[in-house]
């Protein structure tokens, strides 16, 4: 059954956080203590809890940085007309909750807003001299794909705008530009056009090649991921090919990659996605998004819904979320 665009809306930010609450139990671990430990999605979903590296045992069905900044992004287009990358930069430090998990670097800078808040612009400089060119911005712009699904430049100018203030390496804009049309492109084709997809996001490139910037990371990642789906290569071969760290260039083709070999199936992307090892929530949590905005709610299993255990942004929450967002930008 084909989605309906509102339920494209709701799956794609049901079908992230879903995925970053599965990866989030086994983040960091490797591919192979997780396919000792654990045998499904099910079993990890499943368990309680699981020891932290510091502090109290992080909580199974909680979401981390990952959801909480695209929620933010989500409300950031909800409420502020003008897309000011200020504006979304408060919203991050009004939702910050240190125990979620942030990266090092983004967390400095959210504390550092207030203080320095006229000097916005130079905190995402303040760990990284050329700015950071992690998945932090990746990880959270699937809400612009949703928002401008029809209009792919658009989508582009405002996913680097949401980049600015806490990566603004020029690797991690390339990242959420790419994230940012995946998530359009799977939200406005019907039936998948594989071709057509990796073409978009080849044409994605040429905005910042034309900046003179280097893009033989993305490039040669998307080559990496044709090549692959060419002779059936499985994601878990793929992860030593294209990488499963914190670097952009690493993690948003290898979420591309599990959703482009499994684009019929969230379930199984999700697997593969968790299964892989390393930076499991992130990957998880953008080939979520992808596949859940192609698919659709209705692809998502309910028991994984179901094991999303918040108090403020509850699985209902989220979906009134989604579907505000189509009722603002869908008319």
């Amino acid at each position: 059954m084909i989605a309906t665009p509102r339920d494209k809306f709701r799956g794609c930010l049901l079908g992230a956080t879903v995925g970053d609450i599965a990866g989030a139990v086994v983040e960091a671990e490797s591919a192979g203590y997780i396919a000792k430990t654990y045998r499904s999605i099910d079993d990890i979903l499943a368990t309680k809890s699981v020891p932290e590296f510091s502090g109290p045992d992080w909580q199974v069905g909680r979401f981390t940085d990952d959801t909480q900044m695209m929620l933010c992004v989500a409300e950031w287009l909800l409420n502020d007309e003008s897309c000011a990358p200020e504006d979304l930069f408060a919203r991050f430090v009004r939702a910050y909750q240190p125990w979620r998990r942030y990266g090092s670097g983004t967390e400095m800078i959210l504390r550092m807003f207030e203080e320095h808040r006229k000097e916005w612009r130079e905190l995402a400089t303040a760990m990284f001299p050329e700015g950071s060119y992690g998945n932090g911005s990746a990880m959270r712009v699937a809400p612009i794909g949703l928002a401008y699904f029809d209009n792919f430049e658009t989508a582009a100018s405002v996913a680097m705008a949401s980049s600015r203030p806490t990566h603004s390496h020029s690797l991690a804009y390339q990242g959420a530009v790419m994230q940012s049309l995946a998530v359009a492109t799977a939200t406005s084709q019907a039936e998948l056009d594989t071709d057509g997809f990796l073409r978009t996001l080849r044409r994605s490139l040429v905005y910042f090649s034309d900046l003179l910037q280097d893009t033989s990371k993305f490039s040669r990642a998307l080559n990496e991921i044709e090549h692959g789906l060419s002779r059936g290569a499985s994601c878990f071969e793929m992860s030593s090919v294209l990488g499963a760290g914190i670097a952009a260039y690493e993690a948003v083709p290898m979420a591309l990659y599990c959703f482009l070999r499994h684009p019929d199936a969230y379930a199984d992307v999700i697997h593969q996605a968790v299964f892989i090892g390393g930076d499991t929530d992130t990957i998880a949590c953008m080939a979520g998004a992808i596949s859940g905005a192609f698919l659709g709610l209705q692809a998502i299993p309910r028991r994984w819904i179901e094991a999303i255990h918040e108090t403020e942004y509850t699985p209902t929450a989220i979906e009134e979320i989604a579907d505000r967002l189509f009722d603002k930008y869908s008319e």
